[in-house]
């Protein structure tokens, strides 16, 4: 009787510091309809649907390419070349696109305003230093109160306001081309190349397995993600599933986590998300996860 009172009484306070977050930080709170079972489409995704109906569709075709064509060029300004969904790169092309991008981000007024700068790639060495060795908590959550509480304020407890904020900004700001920014750090993360040395240390599968769980599966992660922007939310989870994949094939799921009911999830959320520009590779992947765990 205890322990279920306990649950419920976990459950409150989640609830009453899930709301407590997002109505006092200023971010989007948007919940999918896997999570919440309700079939919602975001604002956007709705009025562009009405443009639909209104635009003769040789005008979207011209709306679509002009898009598209912005996007590779802001996508070569930030990273040096023009991006792919491909992921046969090099590591040192990889990390080339990275060092493109962090300097290009020293060059930005609001990053180099913030009270930490000190250089995007130092930055981020610390953000990633700090991560690794303090991991959140991806098991038994709901045992304690304070293991929920601790993994809600997760980011803000061990980077601090000021880190946060550079992030927030850096989100919000370069929003346009997120979707190249976490490929090329996928890419990054997973490549396996033993003829070069990465610049910078990388972390292990072991230790993006631990951020996958937290994504996927607490309370706490599906907390930060249902804050963000709906592509962010998205593509996050994408790679999380791919993550728990590489953690299957390699036998390091330590945790036993059942990815097939994250991959239909997944799926499903970015065949209705619109403005995405490798959308059908994205789908194409996930398809073939859905043979490889015989979901169809």
């Amino acid at each position: 009787m205890q322990r279920v009172f306990a649950k419920i009484f976990v459950t409150i306070i989640f609830g009453l510091s899930l709301l407590e977050t997002c109505f006092l930080i200023t971010n989007k709170f948007e919940i999918g309809s896997g999570y919440a079972h309700i079939n919602d489409m975001n604002f956007s995704q709705a009025n562009f649907k009405k443009l639909e109906l209104k635009t003769p569709s040789s005008q979207l075709a011209l709306l679509n390419n002009a898009d598209g064509n912005s996007y590779k060029k802001r996508v070569i300004k930030i990273f040096g070349t023009e991006e792919s969904a491909s992921q046969n790169l090099g590591l040192e092309e990889i990390e080339g696109r990275i060092n493109s991008f962090f300097s290009y981000l020293d060059q930005k007024q609001y990053v180099k305003s913030s009270k930490i700068f000190d250089g995007a790639k130092q930055q981020f060495k610390q953000i990633f230093e700090i991560l690794i060795a303090n991991s959140p908590i991806v098991t038994r959550e709901t045992d304690s109160i304070n293991d929920v509480l601790k993994n809600v304020f997760y980011f803000y407890r061990v980077l601090g306001k000021e880190r946060i904020t550079l992030i927030k900004d850096i989100l919000e700001k370069e929003s346009d081309t997120i979707e190249a920014l976490m490929h090329t750090f996928y890419l990054w993360f997973s490549a396996k190349n033993e003829n070069s040395k990465p610049v910078s240390p990388r972390p292990s599968l072991e230790q993006l397995y631990v951020y996958a769980c937290f994504f996927l599966e607490t309370l706490g992660g599906r907390n930060y993600l249902f804050r963000r922007d709906s592509k962010v939310r998205i593509l996050t989870s994408y790679y999380c599933v791919l993550i728990i994949d590489q953690a299957n094939i390699d036998g390091v799921n330590s945790n036993g986590i059942d990815i097939r009911p994250h991959i239909k999830l997944v799926l499903e959320e970015i065949t209705q998300q619109i403005g995405l520009n490798y959308k059908n590779q994205y789908i194409m992947e996930l398809e073939k996860l859905t043979k490889k765990y015989k979901l169809s």
